[in-house]
């Protein structure tokens, strides 16, 4: 009985060393998981100030590209006026008198 008793004991002793090394091991993995996840998360923080960065700049560019298309469509609106007035300026001249030269030519 002595000897069983020594036999249990043994077992159990070398079932505890067992499982203390599954729980380390399992410990070391889960510290390393941890450590995983913290700098995943770092990363997403990195990446949304990076997307919010960039989207700032969006919306600048669309902004002044806005600001730009609307110059243009000015700026077409004024040539289209210029062109007109002279079109009309150069219907309303009698044919039969020579049209001026422009200002600063020799004749």
């Amino acid at each position: 009985m002595r000897r069983t008793v020594v036999i249990l004991a043994s077992v159990m002793g070398l079932l505890s060393v067992i499982l203390a090394i599954a729980l380390a091991s399992i410990g070391t993995q889960f510290d390393e998981a941890r450590i995983e996840l913290k700098d995943l998360h770092s990363d997403v923080d990195d990446l949304q100030q990076e997307v919010d960065d960039l989207s700032v700049e969006r919306d600048t560019l669309q902004q002044r590209t806005s600001e730009q298309l609307k110059t243009i469509e000015q700026l077409k609106a004024e040539l289209e006026r210029v062109r007109a007035t002279q079109a009309n300026a150069q219907t309303s001249q009698p044919a039969n008198t020579p049209a001026s030269p422009p200002s600063g030519s020799q004749p």
